[in-house]
Order: structure tokens, then sequence, then C-alpha cells
């Protein structure tokens, strides 16, 4: 097939480095390394859009238009009415909710009509999570045609590491557990909850060692727990592409989500360090209760409950034998995670069996 992946948010340009940029261009890299022809078409001008898609159209045709959701913007979905394409919606989070909640705005009644016009002529939405299933289908997108899929990862990239791992010899001192954590730090991720925890292990005497790979504010939560320099890494951002050794060098994947806040987001981060055979240990909330399985491939501990969260990690430490096994689940769950398989699933979905593109060897 022919696909036109269309992008109509301005603040998400593929180059950058920022997780939305991540998962569009793993996307588009499925389609093509399933053997689809694909057209990037990233612009938010409504006329740039238009003459994008008819371009494309001209140029070889288009089968089907793969589109990540942006708030109020339907012009790709006139476009693929009035043409007879397909129209595939990948919705990553509720946008119009929080346009209301974080930015304080009202949605403008003229905005909701497009949604209504967006979400209704899709023949097919991708959502990343039940919460999110629930907001397409109430914006207007017809129940049968929604279908979750979490966010995937790239195995090639994320993988366990190997023994003598230089990068896991430069990030962590002597034979220290690594609590990692890799990303743009946001207020929801609940660091606080982290680095308190951690300041108990050292507490107690456990040899552990924070390793911080990305952006963000990390030094006053660390401060405020008591958490000393020496047993925390801090490594500027790292390109996608090589991030991968960066997550493997971690032990475990401590997630520490504000229970208050919404869960309605699948995290790229626990799919790729699960990848890695890095132990998640994560609080039941929203779809992460389906993510991994407790005992087999990940622990959980009640949202918020710093003396449980530090119980769990110690179990870790202790008993290796344990982690190696919840190591190897997790990497076994993440092989059936892969971008490909959502691609291959849209592609499925649509195409008539004559279109289906030959994967690549």
């Amino acid at each position: 097939m022919r696909i036109a992946c269309l992008n109509q948010d301005a603040g998400i340009d593929p180059a950058r480095k920022k997780g939305a940029a991540v998962h569009l261009a793993a996307m588009r890299e499925a389609f093509a390394d399933l053997g689809h022809s694909v057209v990037a078409v990233d612009a938010s001008d409504e006329a740039r859009v238009e003459a994008a898609l008819g371009a494309a159209r001209a140029a070889g045709g288009v089968d089907l238009v793969y589109e990540r959701y942006a708030l109020g913007k339907d012009r790709g979905a006139r476009w693929c009415r009035a043409h007879g394409v397909p129209l595939v919606l990948e919705v990553n989070a509720p946008l119009a909710d929080e346009e209301a909640r974080y930015r304080g705005g009202e949605i403008d009644p003229a905005v909701t009509a497009r949604e209504r016009e967006l979400f209704g002529a899709a023949a097919l939405v991708i959502a990343v999570s039940s919460e999110v299933a629930r907001y397409a289908v109430a914006r207007g997108a017809a129940v049968e045609r929604v279908h979750v899929r979490p966010n995937g990862v790239d195995t090639r990239r994320f993988h366990p590491r190997a023994p003598g791992d230089p990068v896991r010899a430069r990030l962590v001192p002597g034979e220290r557990f690594a609590l990692g954590f890799h990303g743009r730090l946001r207020p929801w991720h609940g660091f606080e909850l982290f680095a308190r925890a951690a300041a108990r292990l050292l507490e107690l005497g456990e040899p552990v060692h924070l390793v911080l790979v990305g952006e963000g504010e990390f030094e006053p939560h660390l401060a405020a727990a008591g958490v000393p320099a020496e047993r925390v890494t801090r490594s500027a951002w790292v390109e996608h592409a090589e991030i991968g050794p960066y997550v493997a060098s971690f032990d475990a994947l401590p997630l520490t989500y504000d229970p208050a806040a919404p869960c309605y987001f699948s995290p790229l981060k626990l799919a790729e360090a699960m990848a890695c055979g890095v132990v998640p240990v994560l609080p039941p909330l929203g779809d992460l209760a389906g993510a991994a399985r407790d005992g087999v491939d990940a622990l959980f501990y009640p949202a918020g409950d710093l003396a449980a969260l530090v119980v769990a990690l110690r179990g870790l430490i202790a008993d290796p034998v344990r982690r190696a096994r919840l190591s190897r689940g997790a990497v076994e769950n993440a092989r059936t995670k892969s971008w490909r398989a959502i691609a291959e699933f849209v592609a499925t979905s649509i195409a008539p069996p004559s279109r289906t593109a030959v994967p690549r060897t």
C-alpha cells in the first residue's frame, strides 16, 4: 500500500527530542519495514495539508491516511472523505481534556464539531489505552472501529546488555543495584517518591545507585530526600537511536506515577525497559495493571505507598535468582509489543488481501 502518514501537530516534529516524535517515526519505519510506501506529511496549516495529500495522490495514489490525532484538526478527514481514502486515526491522549485541565481553556464549540467530523470519519481508531478508547467513542468514533494497542518497542534497539557492557560500567560503579529513569521528567511521574524510596534503601544499607537519563529538575527532589550525589549518575538527553544501552544498564525501573493524576497513558519507557530485561516495579494504575504480570515479568505495589515500594525493591536486590527470572519474563513480554505488529494490524485491517505489501527481509 501507499500510506500517507499525517501529523498536523506543530509541536511534534519528527526530529524533536520527545516521546511523541519517537512514536511518529517508529510507526512510519514499521510501515516501511512491512514493504509499504510511506509518504510523510508534517504540516499544521490546512492549505499545506491539502496540497501535500493532493501531491501524494497525484504522484502515485494514496491507499490509506494514517493520522496522529491533533486537537481540532479535521482537514485530513475531510480530504479522505472527498477522495474515498480510508482514514486510520492514532489517538495517544484525550487532548480536549488536557486542554481544559492543564491550560485552563474551554473548548470552542467549533473545535468540538471538527472533532466529531474527524473521529466519525475514521475507518479505524488506534487508542493507546482503554481510557483513550473511551474518549474516542465520546468524541464520535464508532465503538466497533476503536481498538486498544499500547505503545510498542523496537527490540532491535532495546535488548538486554551483555556481560561487561561498557555503558553499564561507565554509569554504575562496581556492583551497585541500578534504579533507572529515562525520558523527560514531568509532574505526573511522581519522582519525589522515587527519590524517597532510593533514600530509604540507602538508609537500610542497600547498594543502590540512581541512573537518570534525560531532562528535568531531578536535583531538588534528590536533595529533599537526602540522596547523596555520589549515588547518582546523571546523563543528558541521549538520541533515541542510541539510548538502548543506557536503559539496559538499569536493574529495575521504579514507576512512581501520582495516583491522583489521570492515568490514560501507555509509557514508552515501560516497554523499552522490559525489552532490555529491566524489571519494572509499578503501580496497578489504568492499563498498567494489564501491561505486565505481577511476579512473572514485573512487581506491583500500591500506588503512592513508599513502604511497599521499598519492600519490593529490597526483594529484588536480595534475590538475584528471582530477579533473573523476572528479567527473562520482561523480555518475553516486550517481544509481543513491537511497532511492526501494530503497523501490520492496521495494514491488514484496511487493505484488501491483493494490496498487502511484502515485508522487507
